[in-house]
This record gives structure tokens, C-alpha cells and sequence, in this order.
């Protein structure tokens, strides 16, 4: 058989191109982005009806308060949840919202029908493909940006459960460590934090404290981790092991703490803009660090995390299909599956939060988890490995 012309070769990678770009692949692209459109609808519908059953009342008290219109305030108050809830459930929505898409494309015997006309997986791969790098770009910038500008938003907003949780002001007595030092102050947070009543004990866990300091109040100086203390007094060990005490009106010293970190004392990192999380991180080996890491990775894989699902969501579809009906059961049994292995992602990333898992481990290996499932099904619904007297 005579070989190919290079023109003919050309023209025919080019009509292959063009079929993963074609009507049929946007057509599937569309139906998963309805889908988890709808997904997500239904979510956030149940969210925000728990929400506003919560805070209703809440929301009227300050209108009535501050002499505010009822409507608007609400409105710009389910804006900011709204950031807050599609971030969240977005990738819950792309797991459901794809495995709706491929229940409904068997139900009209799409894949039947494209199997017919010579379509390849290829072709259900580049739409899903497609799909997902537009989900995930929204869950991209809800994780960067909108989500935790809707948060403090929200917190200056005086209104919910993040204002109860996150007010400024003083949060009482709380303690830092940082190796053999620990500091206890109160922490009062806002534009302009600061430490109050610190005490800052250096020898911990080495047998015998070797200094210990108290002061009124201590500021950021602007320079990284150095602090100013006012009033303070410092006991050191002496002649005879005695602690004699040292009084000073100013004292600056270093304290492995940013302004970050007050300012957004006890907020969760996945709250923070990523400028605030790059500080936090900078002070490497403090409390917070892990968390910080992990959240910034977090925003790495956004782009990748609902398409991952979706394309899991859709595979768990296909794969309870028994020739060209549903098996219902085996449907049950792979949909509990997706759904403990999404539910799995907040698992670790809390692993990563709290140092248990290093980040890069807490926020891939669940999407490794997804992305290798869902290619084994792949896989082994179109014909792989060869099984003798398998009938495809």
C-alpha cells in the first residue's frame, strides 16, 4: 500500500485537531459546565438558606441599628457568602456535575452514537480537558482572590459567623513558641496590631529559664520580626544563679512574628490574600508556617482541582453503565466513592495545616488519588489490559 503524502499526513493531523475542537467536543464541554452550573446551584441554594436561617435576624438588628435599607445589606452580605460557598463546594460540584453530564449524554445515546461515527476517548478527554481548565480558572480566582476579600469583607461587615469569630480587638492571652522560647501576650488584632501584657520566657525545656521579660505592649518596628517593647523589665541569671531585673522605657528585639501574623491572628490561611500568606510564610519555623505553605499551595492546584473531579465524576458515570443500561447498585457503590475521595481533599489539607504532611504531599496526593482513578477506569472501559475472551 502506498505510504501517505506528506500534505495527506499534514491534512490528516490537522482534521484530527480540528475533531477534539469540533461541534461534538464543545457540545460535551457544554453539557458538564450545565451541569455542574446546576450542581453548584442546587449546593449554594442549600448553603445559603442554612446561612440566612442562621443570621436573618442578625442582618435586621444592624439595619434597624445603623438606619441601613434591609434589601442591600443583605444583597452585599450573600455576595460576600457567596464567594465564601462556591469556593468551598466548587469541587464537590464538579464531581456531581459531571457525573449528572454522562448519565444524561447515555441517556441520549451520545456516546453510542459518536462510537458509531469513528469518534475515539480522545475526543471525551479533550472536552472534559477543555471543561475543566473553565472551572478550574473560577476556582482559581476565588482561592487567590475573591474568596478571602469576601471574608474580610464580611469581618468588617460586623455580620455572620466570620465577624463573630474574627472581630478585631483583643482575643485574649495566647501563646507563640518558637524553640526553646515561648511567648504569651494578648493579641489584639486589626489595621494596627500589636502584643499586650507579653512575657517572653527564653530556656524552655533546656532544664532552667536563662531570661525572662515582660512588657506593657510591644509594636512591630516595620523592620522584618523586630519589635519595639515599652515598659519593659528583663530578669537574667546572674552571679549564684539569681535573676536580677532590668528595667527599660524602649527595647526592640526579635520576635519570630510579622504583623501578618496578628493582624490575622486565627483566621485560617485559605482566608488570606496571598501578599498576607507570603509574610506569614517568610518567618519560616513559626507557628503558622505549615499552614501558610499549605494554603499557598492550595492556590496552586486550584486550577487543576474541579476539572480533576469532573473528570473522575464522569469516568465513576461511565463505568456503572452494563452494556447500554444503568446498573443502579454499582452507580450507588462508585458515587459513594467520588464522594469520599472529594471529601478526602479537606482531610489532608488539614494534615498540611497542622505539619503532619508536608504541603506539597497534603495538597497532590488526593488529586494523584482523583486523576489515577479516574485513568484506570479510562483504561479499563476502553479495552486495557487485553483480557482473552473479554468481548469490548
Amino acid at each position: 500500500m502506498a505510504r501517505r503524502s506528506d500534505h495527506e499526513t499534514a491534512a490528516g493531523g490537522t482534521m484530527n485537531l480540528r475533531g477534539f475542537t469540533g461541534i461534538a467536543a464543545r457540545h460535551i464541554a457544554l453539557t458538564h459546565l450545565k451541569a455542574v452550573a446546576f450542581a453548584m446551584f442546587v449546593l449554594w441554594t442549600v448553603a445559603i438558606a442554612i446561612d440566612l436561617g442562621k443570621y436573618l435576624d442578625e442582618l435586621r438588628a444592624k439595619a434597624a441599628d445603623e438606619a441601613l435599607a434591609l434589601m442591600p445589606l443583605m444583597a452585599e452580605y450573600l455576595l460576600y457568602r457567596t464567594s465564601d460557598i462556591v469556593g468551598r463546594l466548587l469541587p464537590m460540584a464538579g464531581l456531581v456535575g459531571g457525573f449528572i453530564a454522562e448519565l444524561l449524554r447515555h441517556q441520549r445515546l451520545e456516546p453510542v452514537i459518536l462510537g458509531a461515527a469513528g469518534a475515539r476517548p480522545g475526543l471525551f478527554m479533550a472536552a472534559i480537558f477543555g471543561a475543566g481548565l473553565v472551572v478550574g480558572s473560577v476556582q482559581l480566582a476565588l482561592e487567590a482572590w475573591w474568596r478571602p476579600a469576601a471574608v474580610l469583607s464580611q469581618i468588617d461587615l460586623g455580620v455572620g459567623a466570620y465577624a463573630a469569630r474574627f472581630h478585631h480587638g483583643d482575643h485574649g492571652r495566647r501563646w507563640f513558641v518558637d524553640g526553646d522560647r515561648a511567648i504569651e501576650a494578648r493579641v489584639i488584632r486589626g489595621p494596627a496590631p500589636d502584643l499586650r501584657d507579653i512575657r517572653v520566657f527564653e530556656g524552655v525545656g533546656t532544664g532552667g529559664l536563662r531570661r525572662i521579660l515582660s512588657a506593657e505592649q510591644a509594636r512591630p518596628t516595620g523592620e522584618a520580626q523586630i519589635w519595639e517593647l515599652r515598659k519593659a523589665v528583663i530578669w537574667e541569671q546572674g552571679t549564684g544563679g539569681v535573676m536580677r531585673p532590668q528595667t527599660h522605657d524602649s527595647l526592640t528585639i526579635r520576635l519570630p512574628l510579622s504583623p501578618a501574623h496578628l493582624r490575622y491572628h486565627g483566621i485560617y490561611g485559605y482566608y488570606l490574600a496571598t501578599g498576607d500568606l507570603l509574610e506569614i510564610v517568610s518567618v519560616r519555623g513559626a507557628d503558622r508556617w505549615p499552614e501558610a505553605q499549605t494554603s499557598l499551595m492550595r492556590r496552586v492546584t486550584a486550577l487543576f482541582l474541579p476539572g480533576l473531579f469532573m473528570f473522575l465524576g464522569a469516568s465513576l458515570a461511565q463505568a456503572g453503565r452494563n452494556g447500554r443500561l444503568f446498573a443502579w447498585w454499582r452507580l450507588l457503590a462508585l458515587g459513594t466513592l467520588g464522594y469520599v475521595t472529594v471529601v478526602s481533599v479537606k482531610s489532608f489539607w488539614t494534615l498540611g495545616d497542622y505539619g503532619a504532611l508536608s504541603p506539597l504531599a497534603a495538597t497532590t496526593w488526593p488529586l494523584l488519588f482523583a486523576l489515577g482513578l479516574g485513568a484506570g477506569l479510562q483504561l479499563h472501559m476502553n479495552g486495557w489490559p487485553e483480557i482473552p475472551g473479554r468481548q469490548r
